[in-house]
């Protein structure tokens, strides 16, 4: 079964299952026969690639402080530090689950949901926690000019929930965050190249930062009228002669630093990892950088 409609996880309520698939950096639950092949030739295919990529949940001082390093060569060290404060806080509690401390071999890790879940109810108890799009902010608010324009934040409240109950965001900063991420109107059509010229439209009004960059993963939605909307986002910096890119996988899942070798393994990474992002009817996923599409679906 491939997902349809937006808005995500943690409503236990079976008949809103479906409804909150996406909104959440969530990943589909299931998928076809023919949908698993697919998938699976895509993963073969980035393999190769990934074979020399490396990554971390970062699970140690060690690997902090790298990332660290790392980050604050093209991003603010105050906005650095607040976004590793919600890195240490995730991983002082989910640590125990598995979360990788060093930088290993990269390879795809089921994380064992049911417990990081039981942990963090246990400790944080309504506050759901943080996940892409909410790091993905606290790491860029000052490196993206994000005007005052009309925006659309529906498909934004378990994230503006999230936001109010850790207390993460300024109201200044909940107008600036909700712009970024606005949902965006577009037409009835399977065609990509369609969607992504309506997001590069409405990202012409944003001056992204070209050293700290913002990835993002962009999924079309019939559910309320035809649009588009970030489904998942990270931000990737420049490391010696590769790339880091940072996520925070979803709002149970953890973070995730990779070490890439080019940018387009990294785009390769987003496109084949969110792929089953779609539905009947609508387009295929795709990835963007900054507010430029790289010009392939997420299958492609």
């Amino acid at each position: 079964m491939k997902i349809k409609g937006h808005r995500f996880l943690f409503l236990t309520l079976s008949s809103l299952v479906l409804l909150t698939s996406l909104t959440a950096c969530s990943r589909p639950q299931g998928r076809t026969g023919e949908d698993q092949s697919s998938t699976e030739n895509s993963q073969s295919r980035q393999t190769k690639k990934e074979a020399a990529s490396t990554y971390s949940n970062l699970n140690s001082n060690a690997s902090v402080e790298q990332v660290r390093t790392i980050l604050s060569a093209s991003i603010d060290q105050a906005d650095v530090n607040d976004f590793l404060k919600q890195v240490e806080d995730y991983n002082a509690v989910t640590g125990s689950t598995g979360l990788i401390g060093t930088f290993e071999p990269y390879q795809k890790k089921e994380y064992d949901l049911e417990k990081i879940t039981s942990l963090w109810k246990e400790k944080k108890g309504d506050f759901i926690g943080t996940n892409c799009r909410i790091n993905t902010y606290l790491l860029l608010k000052n490196k993206i000019q994000i005007p005052s324009i009309q925006k659309d934040d529906s498909l934004l409240f378990m994230d503006l929930d999230a936001i109010d109950k850790g207390k993460l965001l300024s109201a200044s900063d909940k107008e600036r965050f909700t712009t970024l991420f606005s949902k965006v109107k577009t037409e009835d059509t399977q065609d990509v190249a369609v969607h992504a010229k309506k997001m590069e439209e409405y990202f012409k009004q944003f001056t992204f930062d070209e050293e700290a960059r913002m990835l993002s993963v962009i999924v079309h939605d019939n559910l309320d009228g035809q649009s588009l909307f970030v489904g998942h986002v990270g931000v990737l910096v420049p490391d010696g002669d590769g790339y880091l890119f940072v996520e925070k996988l979803t709002f149970e899942e953890p973070y995730q630093a990779i070490h890439f070798t080019t940018i387009q393994d990294c785009y390769d990474y987003l496109g084949t990892k969110y792929q089953d992002y779609t539905g009947e009817g609508l387009a295929k996923p795709f990835v963007m950088d900054n507010g430029k599409w790289i010009g392939t679906s997420a299958t492609d």
